[in-house]
Order: structure tokens, then C-alpha cells, then sequence
């Protein structure tokens, strides 16, 4: 009786408490994923393309939901599979009407859903339609070979057109919170099998994580030995020794939040900004010796220095006969020649 009502108690317990879900939003670069998530989010539209990754919790009925926005470039893809053991579901982002992608799109999203972490999860497929001649379900499921990849890797999939720059908040594209719903209805559904999946692959690749520190910790370990030998042999033979090289252990992890590295970023351009001032300042004169003289100018050059001297010509007198004077006198008369006409006995004066 009392294990009976102990077990009633904890599932009142649990249908109280909201359902937290971790979700993971990936996609190439400039596909919308982050236009998509902050619409859903109620933020401004106008946002920056995301490097690394960004996160963004919001309340979704009674679930607790976690958005992993990952960024889409090719360097940084390879992070993607950091996030896989701790998700309940994936939304995939793509832009149809980026038809000259379509082919990496399609290579990308096979290597997500045959992943090991994410095969059997539901994922929603978010058909970004914001500009003429984007392709319609039917070519994405073509282009994609979309019902092969979920059948061999059994995961649920759902297609959903939207547009994520039609506004944000209560205006948002009703398409982008419908696939929420759904992703979200289909992981309750299964909720405490995935629950448990995702715990024990967030073990596993703690454990794996703590592994392979552990194996690094012993490389750089044994690189110091190694050193240590190469400084003793050098002093005992007297050779010059290098500077030791930073160590692993203590670098800093590459996998930040977008929001540390802006601000980092920020900090940078400050330091640089005062050290640009620094450097255009004047150290001033020194006094030691007593007030310094004012330094005299240099001496001004000579006119025509390094230019050879040329020598002029006279002035030129006007060819010809020189004009006369005709003011208030009387012209010269004119001399009357003979002119021939068309006829040869017409004559003009």
C-alpha cells in the first residue's frame, strides 16, 4: 500500500513539473537558423550570423525547452557531435531557395541523422521559404533523399515550410511554432525512453571526455620528461636549449558561448584602441643639462638650386612690313583688276 501510493506521488510529481527538453538547431551557415530560434524566442529579427554556438532557453506549454543554436560553417561543424548525447530532438534548418546547396545540404543532413547519438530521434525539418522560387515539400524530399535517410536511420521526421522574417514574437510564422508542437508532442510521447538515452550518452561521453584528458594529461607528461632530458643533455654538453612551448592542459577550451566571445572581442578592440593613443604621444625634451635651445632652422635653399641656368633668347621682331596707322586718314585707293565671269565677255570691277 504504501509503495503504491509512493509511486502515485511521484507521478503526480512528474505531470506537475514541467518537462525539460534539450534540442539541437543546425544547418549550413546563412540557412536561418538563428532568424528562426530568436523568432520563436519573441527577439528582433536582425541578428548576426552565429559563431560557435548560442543558447536560448524558453517556456513551450508545459515543456522547459533548451535550444542549442549551432553554427553552419564548414570549420566549425565538427562541434556538432559535442551537443548530440545531451538532445531530445533536432531541427534542421534549410533554405530551399539556395538551390546551389542543396547537395551539401543533403550530405549534411545525412551525417547528422546517421549519427549513432541522434539515429532514432524525432527531427524537424524547417523548409526555409523566404524568397521566390524556393522548392516545394515535394522537390526537398526528392533533392534529399529525405524518406530513405529517416527510414534507414528510423527517426520521425515532419516537414514544415516557414518563413522566419515575418515578424517575431505573437507575429512569428505560425509554420515555425506548429513543428515546435509537434517535435515537442512526439518527444512526450517517448519521454522518459529518450530521458534515459540522453543521460546515459551524456555519461558516455563524459567518461570518454575525461578519457581522453586523461591521455592528453600523460602525452604532455611525457613530452616534459622528454624536455627535461633534452635541457640536461644540453647543459652537460653545453648546447643551447629551446623555450618550452605552452602546455595543452592549460589552454583554454575552444567551445565558448558566443556571448563570452563577444565580449572578449569587445575587450580586445578597447586595449588596442589605448594602445594606438599610447603610441602617438611625444615624449618630451629632456632638461637635464639645462633649458634647451630652441633648434634653429635649417637655412633656406637658394633659388634655383640644382636647376642649370638658362640663358634668354632677345625679343623677336615682328616679321613682315609693319602695320600703319589708318586713324583719320584716308584709305589708300584701291587697285582695280580684272575679273572674268562665267561668260568670257562679262567683266566685274
Amino acid at each position: 500500500m504504501f509503495s503504491l501510493m509512493a509511486n502515485c506521488c511521484n507521478c503526480l510529481k512528474r505531470w506537475r513539473e514541467p518537462a525539460k527538453v534539450t534540442l539541437v538547431m543546425v544547418g549550413l551557415d546563412n540557412a536561418g537558423k538563428t532568424a528562426t530560434v530568436r523568432g520563436i524566442q519573441g527577439n528582433p529579427r536582425d541578428v548576426a550570423p552565429t559563431v560557435g554556438f548560442s543558447k536560448v532557453d524558453l517556456k513551450q506549454g508545459k515543456f522547459e525547452v533548451t535550444i542549442f543554436d549551432l553554427g553552419g560553417g564548414k570549420r566549425i561543424r565538427g562541434i556538432w557531435k559535442n551537443y548530440y548525447s545531451e538532445s531530445h530532438g533536432v531541427v534542421f534548418v534549410v533554405d530551399s531557395s539556395d538551390v546551389q546547396r542543396i547537395q551539401e545540404t543533403r550530405e549534411t543532413m545525412a551525417e547528422v541523422l546517421q549519427h549513432p547519438r541522434i539515429a532514432g530521434k524525432p527531427v524537424l525539418l524547417a523548409n526555409k521559404q523566404d524568397q521566390e522560387g524556393a522548392l516545394a515539400e515535394a522537390d526537398i524530399i526528392e533533392n534529399l533523399s529525405l524518406e530513405k535517410l529517416v527510414n534507414e536511420n528510423k527517426c520521425l521526421c515532419q516537414i514544415e515550410p516557414c518563413s522566419a522574417v515575418l515578424g517575431y514574437g505573437k507575429k512569428v510564422d505560425k509554420s515555425i511554432r506548429k513543428g515546435l508542437n509537434w517535435l515537442l508532442s512526439n518527444i512526450a510521447k517517448d519521454y522518459e525512453a529518450i530521458t534515459e538515452r540522453v543521460q546515459k550518452d551524456t555519461a558516455e561521453q563524459h567518461a570518454q571526455e575525461e578519457q581522453d584528458k586523461k591521455e592528453r594529461a600523460e602525452r604532455v607528461r611525457q613530452i616534459r620528461e622528454e624536455e627535461q632530458q633534452e635541457r640536461e643533455e644540453a647543459e652537460r654538453e653545453g648546447r643551447p636549449t629551446q623555450e618550452d612551448e605552452p602546455d595543452d592542459e592549460n589552454m583554454p577550451s575552444p567551445f565558448q558561448p558566443i556571448g563570452n566571445m563577444v565580449s572578449e572581442d569587445q575587450s580586445k578592440k578597447k586595449t588596442r584602441k589605448l594602445h594606438l593613443k599610447r603610441k602617438h604621444r611625444v615624449d618630451p625634451l629632456r632638461t637635464e643639462d639645462g633649458p634647451a635651445e630652441s633648434p634653429t632652422p635649417p637655412p633656406p635653399p637658394s633659388v634655383g638650386w640644382g636647376t642649370p641656368k638658362v640663358s634668354r633668347l632677345p625679343k623677336l621682331e615682328p616679321l613682315g612690313d609693319l602695320k600703319h596707322s589708318f586713324y583719320k586718314k584716308p584709305l589708300p585707293p584701291v587697285a582695280n583688276r580684272l575679273q572674268p565671269n562665267s561668260d568670257t565677255h562679262d567683266v566685274i570691277f
